[in-house]
């Protein structure tokens, strides 16, 4: 069982290494994948395919606003006549040609509705971008904490497989009793009952993140790697850029404008357009032909009315509704800043109580050689040593998943707006 563990571990430190140094090849940090690679991935997603095809279907639907729905009608007419004194019969026929017209600024209005539709599709597919992007980072984070979880218990492992050999061999000297032997003992398997856990779960962790985004490889961390500062720019200018370079807000600002050329086409449609033809008539059997010119205007009613009211309040509602996307994305600036700030000051708490607690355990380890202490005293140290080391590691990619969140919730890294 214990080999079947190292050898899993062991292959999965390699391919972490190898990953780590492509992406760093790439330019992009360690910690994170390759810029390359998450564009693919993130292109290849069944999100951004499905915003891709509403886009295409909202151009085309923009194309045809712009065409308007007006359409040129052929209306043909066969008839026959029938006189009685003298007793006669001709063949008479119509042929008419119409076609609605599009007045007052109607067909501006369609042009400019055409565009704010075609805006508002532009960005909900760099928002679907986004979002996939939000869903690598959540899940690369996921995977590096297990990895690290991972590494802490192996490193556990091996401490306590160790410090079971030192007793045994001190328990056959007679410096130690088959009590401290039977301790060690059950702290070894526990550890590797920890270590077998942690490797199940950082498999699952990075199966996820290949089912959903293959071609991303396994993620790597350095346990130096440096933690990374606050931004330098002041926070009210950060928040206000937060908010105007979101998608979401851009986003909902389209569709504002899209709702107010909908009231604003809505309204002008309260003035009827009319229908102007031309026809040609043959009577009596071509001995009379009658040309001419139709003009049908239809009278308007309540129903246009009432679908311009109800498109001035969509407007009214789209715009509640940027104000409270705005107020929203405000808000989680300040608490992703807020996290940032704190999970940083953790990281660094985490760092000097590992420092040590490093030293308290190597100075119990001495004793405990030495004689001087009970294997009691080394158990308990040291277990406090492996949740100061796995606290310290997680909170170091906590600081580094808020840093690489609000980077990218910035656009200072993976923007594919392009």
């Amino acid at each position: 069982m214990r080999l079947n563990l190292f050898r899993i571990v062991l292959a999965g430190a390699s391919t972490m290494l190898l990953c780590g140094t492509a992406a760093q090849a790439q330019g992009s940090p360690t910690y994170l994948p390759a810029e390359s690679a998450v564009r693919e991935a993130v292109a290849q997603s069944p999100d951004v395919l499905t915003a891709e095809a509403r886009r295409d279907a909202v151009l085309a639907r923009a194309d045809g606003i712009r065409a308007g729905t007006a359409e040129t009608v052929v209306r043909a007419i066969g008839q026959g006549r029938q006189v009685r004194d003298p007793s006669e019969r001709h063949a008479e026929g119509q042929i008419a040609v119409e076609r609605p017209l599009r007045l007052w600024g109607k067909a501006q209005a369609d042009g400019q509705l055409a565009d704010a539709a075609a805006e508002a599709g532009q960005l909900a597919v760099k928002d679907a971008r986004h979002e996939a992007s939000r869903q690598i980072l959540a899940l690369w984070f996921g995977a590096v904490r297990a990895g690290q979880a991972r590494q802490a218990a192996q490193e556990n492992a091996k401490a306590a497989a160790d410090l079971a050999a030192l007793t045994a061999r001190r328990v056959q000297l007679g410096d130690a009793s088959r009590l401290d032997a039977e301790l060690a003992a059950a702290d070894r398997a526990r550890t590797e009952a920890a270590l077998a856990t942690a490797v199940a779960a950082e498999q699952t962790a990075q199966a996820e993140l290949q089912a959903r985004f293959p071609g991303l490889g396994r993620p790597s961390f350095s346990a130096d790697t440096v933690v990374p500062a606050l931004p330098q720019d002041p926070p009210d200018r950060l928040r206000t850029q937060y908010i105007q370079d979101s998608h979401e807000y851009r986003l909902a600002m389209a569709e504002e404008v899209q709702a107010q050329q909908m009231a604003k086409r809505a309204d002008l449609e309260r003035r009827p357009d009319p229908t102007v033809g031309m026809f040609v008539t043959v009577e009596r059997g071509g001995a009379e032909r009658i040309m001419g010119v139709s003009v049908a205007v239809p009278i308007g009613s309540v129903h246009r009315r009432s679908a311009a009211l109800a498109a001035a309040a969509d407007a009214e509602a789209a715009a509640r509704r940027r104000l409270g996307s705005e107020r929203r994305l405000g808000a989680e600036f300040d608490v992703l800043y807020g996290n940032l700030q704190g999970k940083r000051a953790s990281a660094q708490a985490q760092m000097e109580a590992v420092t040590l607690q490093k030293s308290a355990s190597d100075r119990a380890t001495r004793s405990y050689r030495a004689g001087e202490s009970g294997l009691t005293e080394l158990l308990a140290t040291r277990r406090s040593l492996a949740e100061a080391l796995l606290a310290e590691r997680l909170a170091r990619v906590d600081l580094l998943e808020a840093d690489s969140r609000l980077k990218l919730d910035l656009h200072r890294m993976w923007d594919f707006d392009d």
